[in-house]
């Protein structure tokens, strides 16, 4: 097979709505960044400018984490598709969207493929690539039929301010974000002045969190024909240890008689797709007058 033809197989695993899940046998053992780098590479070459778009300014790489993934299949809702294959069908969207609005922006998932990912890799991936911005997919569930909505969360302000007061709000049945403490560490003495310094870092990240939170909450509540759950503070391990600002969304209960029927459906993914989009749009414009006053 020709590096051409591997790299075109890959490149449709990639974008095909129907294929994307489990890559191909014949491109196993791929390089998958040089696929994309290739990939990507075409798309800005043949990029059609959209004088409509409204363009970056302040966020250049986004990375987009589809929850769950391998043996860690997320929620089963009522129409019997696990969680992990509707965010990593949103995930791809939502890439393919950002991606021919913005030509110029990095767009990364923390997993390509039907995988399993631990919580720090995603966020470890995230801070290696030096991501602007982090945004964890998730669908909801509860062990009630009633529950129904949509809802976003950020760090629980204690996990990365101590001191600091949480907004409370309960945890979540089907993400499975829920972590123990972190291992026993040897204390190092710490300069002060460094201490200080990683402090309003952590302060600035967790004030962008809550406010990204929020636009992206504000977002779906627009576009979503659904009940706002509203934004919460949790303590989800995907979210602890991010250098930029980070939220999980929880996109709607696919435990809901009715609304896990809509989960499901192209409407309802485009709906997301149009209002995370938006919420990306609105927050990057928001952090470009933080940052120019």
């Amino acid at each position: 097979m020709k590096i051409r033809d591997i790299i075109g197989a890959a490149a449709l695993c990639i974008i095909s709505g129907s294929v994307y899940a489990v890559p191909p046998a014949n491109v196993r053992g791929v390089d998958l960044a040089a696929v994309l780098a290739a990939h990507d590479r075409v798309r800005q070459i043949t990029h059609q400018p959209n004088e409509d778009a409204r363009p970056l300014r302040a966020i250049r790489t986004i990375v987009l984490d589809p929850g769950h993934g391998g043996e860690n299949q997320g929620a089963l809702g009522v129409c019997d598709v696990h969680e992990k294959y509707l965010t990593l069908e949103l995930a791809y969207e939502l890439r393919a969207r950002l991606q021919a609005e913005h030509p110029d922006a990095r767009i990364i998932l923390t997993r390509y493929w039907d995988h399993g990912l631990g919580l720090s890799e995603r966020i470890e991936l995230a801070n290696k690539v030096n991501a602007d911005l982090f945004i964890s997919l998730h669908y909801n569930a509860a062990t009630h039929p009633r529950a129904l909505g949509f809802e976003t969360y950020f760090l629980r302000a204690n996990e990365t301010i101590p001191g600091q007061e949480e907004v409370k709000g309960e945890m979540v049945a089907s993400n499975g974000q829920v972590v123990g403490a972190p291992e026993d560490q040897v204390e190092q003495p710490v300069d002060p002045i460094v201490f200080m310094r990683e402090d309003l870092l952590r302060q600035k990240q967790n004030e962008e969190s809550g406010l990204l939170a929020e636009v992206v909450n504000s977002s779906l509540a627009g576009h979503l024909n659904s009940v706002n759950r509203g934004v919460k503070q949790a303590n989800f391990g995907v979210l602890r240890g991010a250098k930029m600002p980070a939220v999980v969304m929880e996109a709607g209960f696919v435990s809901h008689p009715e609304e896990g029927h809509d989960v499901v459906s192209v409407e309802h993914r485009t709906a997301l797709v149009d209002a995370l989009h938006n919420a990306i749009l609105e927050f990057d414009e928001k952090l470009t007058r933080k940052n120019n006053p």
